[in-house]
């Protein structure tokens, strides 16, 4: 009935895309005129950490990373749809000054509609000091600027295809960790071409194959980085109006470092994040990641990052209090040893946390957060564990 309907009010010559920055445009909470602006207040995360810097020999603080932040966009006769993400965050830690900071975020994009075709170019510019991945304990700074066009081609109400082309420059600050200097290490440019297909099962439900090509080319010579990959990946994208929401995604890489003699990976790879209501008070949620992430450690231009996650959700009181668990592994996988004939490293990570978010919106909910974080590094003496406490603001409730 519902295709029947688009078909009846031509909606058919707007392609999914566009329809959903056309509902976000709607939906923004400020309006004048063709300009529509959401604000938001950001609060990612704050409260007591028993170990900000993931150290064997702990350093507790209490920390706060907060600021506004806004999405605007702008529609010019239905055809031409601006969108801009802005949100400047000040990270403060009460006794580890260093570590205060600000940290901005900005994303934009341009989308020329024209019937069953989308044109699309956006870019970005972050510069934030983070804990970018799970290697790396300290927070240097990354400055991320980069950009795409794309451009969406809907056949029919189920079938469409997409083509993208991106570059991100990534410039990590030259801070020594260690004996490696973070920037020289890490610093490069990726370019990437993919190819997608979209075959929509139902209104909720949408198929994807999806094939990439990616080239990474670091800017020093210290670095052991500069590599090739194929990615061939396919799943499902779910509404989020729906009782299952997120997305499955499973492919096979193949990465060529182009240094001689290091090793290369080909095998699986995924990024799924999903969450069922399996009764009207119960939602399940699950998720599993595996990709090559770049290293500073010894000889390893990379390692194999493995993750998964369960838990639930259990809503109380005509959905006013929502109570959270959720339970996740993590391992990272080395080719190599730190000199020849050494094992590989491994690293193994275990975190537990409960959540209790109260609502304050019909899709806003403050959160107060606890957990239990744990390492175990099998080839140097690395282990560590932190307790945190703190709270949080969704706009995912």
């Amino acid at each position: 009935m519902l295709v029947s309907l688009i078909l009846a009010t031509g909606l058919q010559a707007e392609t999914w895309k566009a329809r959903e920055l056309r509902l976000a445009w709607e939906r923004a909470a400020w309006k004048f005129g063709p300009f529509r602006i959401q604000p938001l207040l950001v609060i990612r995360e704050a409260g007591y950490d028993s170990n900000i810097y993931y150290h064997p020999e702990a350093v507790s603080d209490f920390w706060l990373t907060a600021g506004p932040g806004a999405e605007a966009y702008l529609m010019i006769k239905k055809r031409l749809i601006f969108h801009v993400y802005e949100s400047p965050q000040y990270v403060y830690f009460f006794k580890t000054e260093r570590e205060r900071t600000w940290n901005n975020y900005l994303n934009g994009e341009v989308s020329l509609s024209l019937n069953r075709i989308l044109l699309t170019a956006g870019g970005r510019l972050n510069r934030a000091r983070e804990r970018w991945n799970t290697e790396i304990d300290i927070r240097p700074r990354r400055t991320e600027k980069g950009g795409f066009v794309s451009l969406l081609y809907q056949r029919s109400y189920r079938v469409s295809f997409e083509v993208r082309a991106a570059r991100i420059d990534y410039d990590y600050e030259s801070i020594d960790y260690d004996s490696v200097n973070i920037g020289e290490r890490l610093s490069h440019l990726a370019t990437f071409w993919s190819g997608r297909f979209y075959y929509r099962l139902n209104p909720r439900v949408q198929f994807f194959l999806e094939g990439e090509w990616g080239q990474y080319d670091f800017k020093s010579q210290a670095s052991l980085g500069d590599s090739r990959s194929r990615t061939f990946s396919s799943g499902f994208e779910f509404s989020p109006a729906g009782r299952v929401r997120g997305r499955i995604r499973i492919g096979y890489k193949q990465f060529d470092t182009l240094e001689e003699g290091l090793p290369d990976f080909q095998g699986l790879v995924g990024d799924t994040a999903v969450s069922w209501a399996i009764l009207r008070p119960l939602v399940l949620r699950g998720s599993y990641r595996r990709d090559v992430n770049f290293s500073v450690w010894s000889r390893n231009p990379y390692y194999v990052g493995n993750s998964w996650s369960g838990g639930s959700s259990l809503y109380l009181f005509r959905k006013r209090i929502r109570l959270d668990y959720t339970y996740s592994q993590l391992r990272n996988d080395y080719p190599l040893g730190e000199v020849p004939g050494s094992d590989p490293r491994q690293d193994n990570y275990t975190l537990n946390s409960l959540a209790l978010y109260i609502r304050i919106k019909k899709t806003v909910g403050l959160g107060l957060t606890a957990g239990l974080w744990t390492r175990q590094v099998n080839v140097l003496n690395w282990d560590a564990e932190r307790k945190f406490v703190g709270f949080n603001l969704t706009y995912e409730f």
